[in-house]
């Protein structure tokens, strides 16, 4: 089965779909019936060929990139027409069964035209900003792009969401559409609890990027009113993002400098240890569907409190953790207060979240790829 992926963004690009991607390769390179090429973007001013595993190839081309955390719009155009010229001479040469898109934008526009011109079937898996009013900061750009996302969609074999939210937004613009959920994944050997030594300051972990609508700001807000009660608690806020620095002059005049610190970006063969070093894990976020932190957490054992917001109710109960509405300051302080004051309970939450990452680990989500794969080649 010859597959052809276009992905704007792959490690060490972007963000959770590309690690997403990652992940699944590592799973994908075990299924010998597969062979897939990937067009994706790369950080330097050459193209570039990497041989993933023997079923798995990766053609990189330069897309002028500024950020490896973000693509700009011009670097999303660049790409799109880098990525339908390659696609078109690749299919010439393989011969593709169908096409896999990650993200509606921008790689929905490759798949099209070898939907149009050449009659392969593509499929979508949709990342939660393509979605036409996901986010309030894309606002402007949905009224440009939307026309495009709603017609990709309906062109495609097969729309894929990662969690029930995402599957009700998605029907909520097309009823007609014929989805299927598949959840994201989590490595539960590379993730794994370590214990921790006794008696250390309380530490919760925010792996995130450091934008507005993951939320950060309540979190450092919740922790200086903690302050004022005389709690005094830490937080590790790993990743990039156009905040950084207001977050650090927030935390200043919040008087909370010392409690908040940035590791900024964490490569992912590493990131685990941020986990570890952590009593518990936050994630304020405005917008989420099935968080890749939040699984990392859960399967390093720690208690989590995330806010109430797409594929939360997969992941989190009472069980593991806690949730609250986004923006509630007051809430995530009152949480805060509970855990410090209840610091016994914390061993019974992680273990929990142990628990339950254990049923999401990737072979698993890769398997029902491959059922789907087989479903849509038949």
């Amino acid at each position: 089965m010859k597959i052809l992926m276009f992905n704007n963004e792959f490690p060490p690009l972007g963000g959770g779909t590309g690690t997403v991607n990652f992940e699944l390769f590592n799973s994908f390179k075990n299924f010998p019936e597969l062979k897939i090429d990937l067009i994706t973007s790369v950080a330097g001013k050459k193209k570039e060929t990497e041989q993933f595993s023997e079923n798995i190839k990766i053609y990189k081309y330069p897309v002028g990139k500024k950020n490896i955390h973000h693509a700009s719009n011009l670097e999303l155009i660049k790409y799109t027409f880098k990525a339908s010229f390659a696609g078109f001479k690749l299919h010439k040469k393989e011969h593709y069964d169908f096409v896999f898109v990650w993200a509606s934008v921008p790689a929905s526009f490759p798949a099209l035209i070898l939907k149009i011109f050449k009659k392969i079937p593509f499929l979508i898996r949709i990342s939660g900003p393509d979605i036409p009013g996901y986010e309030k900061r894309y606002n402007t750009v949905y009224k440009i792009i939307s026309p495009f996302i709603k017609f990709a969609w309906k062109k495609a074999e097969i729309i894929i969401t990662k969690c029930k939210a995402e599957k009700e937004l998605v029907l909520g613009i097309n009823p007609k559409l014929k989805i299927k959920t598949i959840f994201n994944g989590v490595d539960t050997e590379k993730f794994y609890f370590e214990k921790k030594p006794d008696n250390q300051k309380l530490t919760l972990v925010c792996s995130a990027r450091l934008i507005k609508h993951k939320g950060q700001y309540i979190l450092i807000e919740a922790i200086s009113n903690l302050k004022k009660q005389g709690i005094v608690l830490y937080a590790n806020l790993v990743g990039e993002g156009d905040e950084k620095d207001a977050y650090i002059k927030y935390a200043k005049e919040k008087d909370v400098p010392e409690q908040i610190f940035f590791s900024g970006y964490v490569p992912r063969e590493i990131i685990v240890k941020e986990y570890q070093k952590a009593d518990l894990f936050v994630l304020p976020s405005y917008n989420e569907c099935m968080s890749n932190s939040l699984l990392e957490a859960m399967a390093c054992g720690l208690p989590v409190i995330v806010t109430d917001v797409g594929g939360t109710e997969e992941l989190v109960d009472k069980k593991n953790g806690f949730i609250f509405k986004p923006g509630d300051v007051n809430a995530l302080t009152d949480i805060l207060m509970n855990i410090h004051q209840n610091k016994e309970k914390n061993n019974i939450l992680g273990q929990n979240s142990r628990k339950k990452a254990e049923t999401f680990n990737w072979n698993h989500i890769a398997n029902e790829y491959l059922k789907l794969f087989n479903d849509l080649n038949h």
